[in-house]
């Protein structure tokens, strides 16, 4: 199952009629959203906490890419699940599933975000503990296995 290999969980969402197109499925532009706004523990666990913000550093997204693998339709439910791909001192490349209610994978999600300097609104390296943190949770989550999905996206 690709769930054992994805273990952080996101918030599940559930598909509104305003969320579906003609075809009466999910419109692929609220993929993307279901991602990232249902990620919040995971971004806490990662450092991205309240505390950090208020210290002056976040991140951006440079790149994303989602690939759609099965319909989900209005009333349906979905569970958006994480873990840490790959990090350098200054990027976090993570990937996510979408499953449905029955287990099945209905997209998958790679992002790379750059860890920011909101004072210059620019790139900075991480912090020691930060970069240590997810390299733990690297570790942790690759003990998993392969994320059973090729990646179209890395860290150079």
């Amino acid at each position: 199952k690709m769930k054992d290999q994805f273990h952080f969980p996101g918030k599940e969402a559930v598909i509104t009629k305003e969320m579906c197109d003609f075809n009466g499925h999910l419109q692929d532009v609220h993929y993307y959203p279901i991602f990232e706004d249902n990620n919040r523990d995971f971004y806490k666990a990662i450092g991205f906490g309240r505390d950090y913000f208020l210290e002056g550093f976040s991140s951006f997204t440079l790149e994303t890419n989602v690939r759609f693998l099965s319909e989900l339709k209005e009333g349906e439910k979905c569970f958006p699940y994480y873990r840490i791909i790959n990090v350098s001192p200054k990027l976090i490349h993570y990937g996510g599933i979408l499953l449905t209610e029955e287990g099945a994978v209905s997209a998958t999600y790679e992002t790379v975000e750059v860890h920011i300097d909101m004072n210059t609104r620019k790139s900075s390296v991480m912090p020691v503990w930060f970069l240590d943190n997810l390299n733990t949770m690297k570790e942790e989550h690759a003990q998993a296995g392969d994320i059973g999905f090729e990646l179209r996206l890395k860290i150079k």
